[in-house]
């Protein structure tokens, strides 16, 4: 042991130096890597409480619109129909530009108390009410008879109660036949829709136009005169 550190001093240093010199070396290397280690790593730092105050909800609300008014559709009939008002109802029927109205109201509708005689405005058979006045059916054109007021014999009468004027015929026996009898009832209701009262002459003269079959008049007339109650 003398002779190897004697060796060793021969050559500059011993080998207990030498260890001495390693560890201290390794020790150094160890912490210089640890110092250097946490200079390079990043920092740490404290999480920082968020101490930002909500803020109120400033979104400006959507305007608010207004709905439109709804716009009302006017249904047009097709083509090649018409509206009548016929004895308080509104009526679509097919009509042809040539078609009379006592044709349609009689063959089209059904309302066969207009009677067609001579079908030349002439025996007043076929007389209706058109907006209150008596009117000769078979001398008017249907497709121009859109939005009058039309009455037949059949709409003077709500329902089982008679108008007036029927009663009136009925009580005094006026028809022999009864094919001129409807045509003669819608001339006296035009009468007194404009004449309350008629006298005599008023009464010849609003039955003028229509032709009795039978040749009776007088009863007719005398029976319009004495008026309905």
């Amino acid at each position: 042991m003398a002779e190897e550190e004697k060796n060793g001093r021969k050559n500059g240093i011993s080998r207990r130096e030498f260890i001495k010199g390693t560890s201290l070396a390794v020790g150094g290397v160890a912490i210089s890597s640890t110092v250097l280690g946490a200079a390079c790593s990043p920092p740490v730092t404290a999480p920082v409480a968020n101490t930002t105050k909500p803020t109120a909800n400033t979104t400006t609300p959507p305007p608010t619109t207004t709905t439109p008014p709804k716009t009302i559709e006017v249904i047009k009939a097709p083509e090649g129909f018409i509206t009548l008002k016929v004895n308080g109802q509104d009526i679509l029927t097919k009509v042809e530009p040539e078609w009379t109205l006592a044709f349609v109201l009689r063959d089209k509708l059904g309302l066969a108390g207009l009677k067609v005689g001579c079908d030349r405005a002439q025996c007043g058979t076929c007389n209706i009410l058109v907006n209150g006045r008596a009117h000769l059916a078979c001398s008017m054109l249907a497709i121009a008879c859109e939005g009058m007021i039309i009455t037949t014999i059949e709409g003077l009468a709500t329902g089982p109660n008679l108008h007036p004027v029927q009663k009136l015929f009925l009580e005094n026996q006026v028809w022999q036949c009864g094919y001129c009898t409807n045509g003669m009832i819608i001339s006296a209701v035009s009468l007194f829709n404009k004449t309350p009262k008629p006298n005599l002459q008023q009464a010849r003269e609003a039955i003028s136009g229509n032709l009795c079959y039978c040749g009776d008049y007088y009863r007719q007339v005398n029976t319009i005169v004495k008026g309905v109650a």
